[in-house]
C-alpha cells in the first residue's frame, strides 16, 4: 500500500474516493493474487507436514534388526602397561566380560567395536569367494564388524542359520565370519552360505586372508534408521583384539539399576578405566530426533500458512463485498433473495480457493518428488496426504468466505441506499 500511494497523484486518490469503486479494482486484483499464493503455499506446507508425519511414523515402525529395550551400553579403553599386546587385550576383554556377566540382573553381555546407530567407523573391504574370479570392474564389497561371542544374543539379533562365535575362534585358527542376510541376498543367491570361504582386502584382495562363513544373522540398520542394511560380515574379537570396545548388556530389569554395580566392578578391575553409560532406547530415540524436529517445525509452518490463507481470503472477500455494497443493496431492493447474494459473494472466494488449490497441488507434488528421497518411505503422490491437505485448506477457505457472504446477504437496502 505504501508503494502504491507513493506512486499515485492527488487526482487519482480523489477519484478512488468516488462512488464508482472502479479505482479499487486494481487493489482487489493484487489482493486476490496474493491470496491465491497464500492458499497454494498453505497446501504445500500442510502436505509437507503430512509427509514428515508419515515418514516419522514409518521410521518409528521400521525394524531396526535388534532389541533396544533393557539394553545398556558402556565404553572401555584398554590402554596402559597392563595391556601391552593383543593377547593381553583379549585376556582382559574376556575377564571383564566374565565379571559383568556374573552380576545379578545381567542376562547377557558382549563387546563390539561397532554399536548400531552410533555411526562408528567400519572397515570396508573388497571380497572374493574362493574359486570365483575377481571382477575388478564390478568388485563385491562388504562392511566388516568386530564383535565378541554372545553379541547377537545380547543385542537380540536373530541367528538365521549356522552358529555364533565361540572361545575357540581365536588368533592362529582359521578366520571365521558370520554374515548378514543382505550379504547372502546380494552375493550368495542359490548357494548355501555355511562353509563357504572368501578372501577380503583393500585396495586389493589379500589371498592369505581366507575366512569361512559359519553363520547367518538378520539384518541390522547400522548407520541410521533411514539407511537400508548393507552387506556385512562379523568377525570375532578373539581373532581381532581391540583396545577400544563398547559393551552391550542385556538386563532382566531396569538397566539404570546396574550402572552402579558395573561401575564398581570396573573400578576393581582397573581403577584407571573411565566408563560412561548410555541406555540403548535413548540411542535409538536420538536417531529420530532430527526427523521429529523437522516434523514439528513443518507442522508449525503449516498452521501459520493456513491461518494466513484464512485471513487473506476473509480480507479479500470482505473487501470485494464492501466495494459492492451498493450493488448488493440494489439487488436486494429489486427482489433478489438473500441466498442469491450469499452465493454471489461466496463464488468469489470459491474462485480464489480453486485457483490456489490447483497451483498448490501442482507445487506440492513436484516439491514432494524433490524431498521424497530425504523422507523415509514416503511417496510424493500419496493421495491421502494430498487430499487431506487440500481438504483442510479448502475447508478453512470456505469458512473464511462464509462470514462476509452472510454479512452481504443480510444488508438492509434502505440503510445502504438512503444516502443516495
Amino acid at each position: 500500500p505504501a508503494i502504491r500511494l507513493a506512486a499515485t497523484d492527488v487526482k487519482t486518490l480523489m477519484n478512488e474516493s468516488g462512488r464508482s469503486g472502479g479505482a479499487g479494482l486494481g487493489t482487489g486484483r493484487w489482493l486476490g493474487v496474493m491470496t491465491i499464493a497464500e492458499i497454494a503455499l498453505a497446501i504445500v506446507l500442510v502436505a509437507g507436514a503430512g509427509w514428515l508425519i508419515r515418514g516419522f511414523e514409518n521410521l518409528r515402525a521400521s525394524d531396526v534388526g535388534f532389541t533396544a529395550e533393557r539394553r545398556l551400553i558402556f565404553d572401555v579403553a584398554l590402554n596402559g602397561p597392563r595391556y601391552p599386546n593383543p593377547p593381553a587385550i583379549q585376556t582382559a576383554t574376556n575377564d571383564l566380560l566374565g565379571k559383568v556377566r556374573a552380576l545379578p540382573g545381567v542376562v547377557a553381555a558382549a563387546a563390539t567395536a561397532n554399536v548400531p546407530l552410533r555411526n562408528t567407523f567400519e572397515n570396508s573391504l573388497f571380497i572374493q569367494f574362493k574359486g570365483d574370479p575377481f571382477d575388478a570392474n564390478n568388485p563385491m564389497g562388504s562392511r566388516q564388524r568386530i564383535v565378541s561371542p554372545g553379541f547377537f544374543q545380547a543385542m537380540g539379533i536373530p541367528l538365521v542359520s549356522g552358529r555364533d562365535f565361540t572361545e575357540d575362534d581365536r588368533a592362529g585358527s582359521l578366520g571365521v565370519a558370520v554374515v548378514n542376510q543382505a550379504f547372502v541376498n546380494r552375493y550368495l543367491k542359490g548357494r548355501t552360505p555355511i562353509g563357504m570361504h572368501f578372501m577380503g582386502g583393500y585396495p586389493t584382495i589379500n589371498p592369505d586372508n581366507e575366512i569361512e562363513i559359519v553363520g547367518v544373522v538378520g539384518d541390522v540398520r547400522q548407520k541410521s534408521l533411514n539407511d537400508e542394511p548393507e552387506p556385512s560380515f562379523y568377525t570375532s574379537t578373539g581373532q581381532f583384539p581391540l583396545r577400544r570396545l563398547s559393551f552391550v548388556v542385556q538386563t532382566s530389569g531396569d538397566p539404570a539399576s546396574l550402572q552402579g554395580p558395573i561401575r564398581d566392578e570396573i573400578r576393581r578391575f582397573d581403577p584407571n578405566m573411565a566408563v560412561d553409560f548410555e541406555p540403548m532406547p535413548i540411542l535409538v530415540a536420538n536417531t529420530i530426533r532430527r526427523q521429529e524436529l523437522g516434523m514439528t517445525l513443518m507442522m508449525m509452518f503449516g498452521v501459520a500458512a493456513v491461518l494466513l490463507a484464512a485471513v487473506g481470503i476473509y480480507g479479500v472477500v470482505a473487501y470485494a463485498a464492501a466495494q459492492r455494497r451498493g450493488e448488493m443493496a440494489t439487488r436486494l431492493a429489486l427482489g433478489a433473495a438473500p441466498g442469491q447474494v450469499f452465493w454471489l459473494v461466496l463464488k468469489h472466494g470459491a474462485m480464489l480457493a480453486a485457483f490456489g488449490t490447483a497451483i498448490g497441488l501442482t507445487a506440492a507434488y513436484f516439491a514432494g518428488r524433490l524431498v521424497s528421497s530425504q523422507i523415509y518411505a514416503v511417496n510424493a503422490s500419496d493421495p491421502l496426504i494430498l487430499t487431506a491437505a487440500t481438504t483442510l485448506v479448502v475447508a478453512i477457505a470456505v469458512a473464511a468466505t462464509t462470514i462476509p457472504a452472510l454479512r452481504a446477504s443480510r444488508l438492509d437496502p434502505s440503510g445502504v441506499l438512503r444516502p443516495d
